[in-house]
């Protein structure tokens, strides 16, 4: 078995004009304890100084010497987030990705706690415990009630018969940047869609399926708000994408899954319907057998296939 100490890990950055906070999480990757990190920067066609600011600081003597390479990649039309991630990771090649939005933080010890579990567990996907900060970097877990929604969202998990259980409500993630996954599982969903608020809440159940999450408590992501956060300015985007995700996740887990812990109703026949029921789920369910969700996930897919061409991911 690979040593967690000896594998590499591929640290995707994603930034659209956050010139306030790229520095500072560039610096929570660089003071990482773990050592063997490969860091990859997209900015997607920032308008303010991010992109000055991230050249300067990735081209200096103590980054070049502590990462094993580097590479940074800048968009000259707005792509999205997904598709900044999908291309981060595909020019990437670390065994194992992370992923650490510009806005936010990584805890010092966060790789080496989140890698060591992932190897000597088996599993493909692991997340950690946030801490909700302000856009001074001050804790703000019970600053506001969204914050608050965050915190008991996480808090939630001990009262699911299994943590993959949790993501069925909601993202108990919270993030992409609070992810960290095998480039198997990666390859396996095809990456992130073509959603602009959802797409991190559909990858982790679309690796659901195929995989089940740890939820690790000995470190922290660090997930900054600070009033441009995107998903505040999405609007009615949100709704038609929780139909998506949860139309998609419902047909395919009618099938034998992978993951014999994924919630559905072979794999947990007992409780599988009072579950969704208490869930306030069970329109979803219902939507997921008709010919209207057929047609959403047909018109995602085309969008999907869209970035695929893209990128030259065939």
């Amino acid at each position: 078995m690979v040593e967690p100490s000896e594998t590499l890990v591929s640290v995707i950055v994603p930034s659209y004009n956050y010139e306030n906070y790229i520095i500072p999480a560039l610096e929570s990757i660089y003071n990482q304890t773990y050592q063997p990190i490969e860091l990859i920067v997209i900015d997607d066609n920032s308008k303010d100084n991010s992109c000055n600011l991230i050249k300067e600081t990735i081209k200096s003597k103590n980054y070049i010497e502590r990462f094993r390479s580097i590479k940074y990649i800048q968009h000259q039309y707005n792509r999205g987030a997904h598709n900044s991630i999908n291309e981060g990771i595909l020019s990437s090649v670390g065994q194992y990705v992370s992923i650490l939005n510009a806005d936010d933080l990584f805890e010092s010890n966060r790789i080496e706690e989140l890698i060591k579990a992932i190897i000597n567990k088996s599993s493909e996907f692991v997340f950690s415990k946030i801490n909700v900060i302000d856009a001074f970097g001050n804790d703000a877990s019970f600053s506001s009630d969204l914050a608050k929604n965050f915190i008991k969202t996480q808090e939630s998990i001990k009262e699911f018969p299994s943590v993959g259980w949790s993501f069925i409500p909601h993202n108990t993630a919270i993030s992409t940047g609070n992810m960290l996954f095998s480039r198997k599982i990666f390859d396996a969903v095809k990456g992130f869609r073509n959603l602009k608020y959802c797409h991190d809440w559909d990858f982790a159940l679309r690796c659901l399926l195929l995989t089940e999450p740890l939820f690790i408590e000995t470190t922290r992501y660090y997930y900054r708000l600070h009033g441009n956060n995107t998903f505040m300015s999405l609007g009615d985007v949100v709704d038609k994408e929780v139909k998506i995700v949860l139309g998609n996740y419902f047909k395919q887990c009618r099938k034998t899954t992978i993951n014999q812990l994924a919630p559905s109703p072979r794999n947990w026949p007992d409780i599988f319907f009072d579950m969704i029921k208490n869930s306030s789920l069970t329109n979803f369910w219902y939507f997921s057998k008709t010919i209207a969700n057929n047609y959403l996930q047909f018109k995602q897919n085309r969008a999907d296939y869209k970035d695929y061409k893209y990128l030259n991911w065939f």
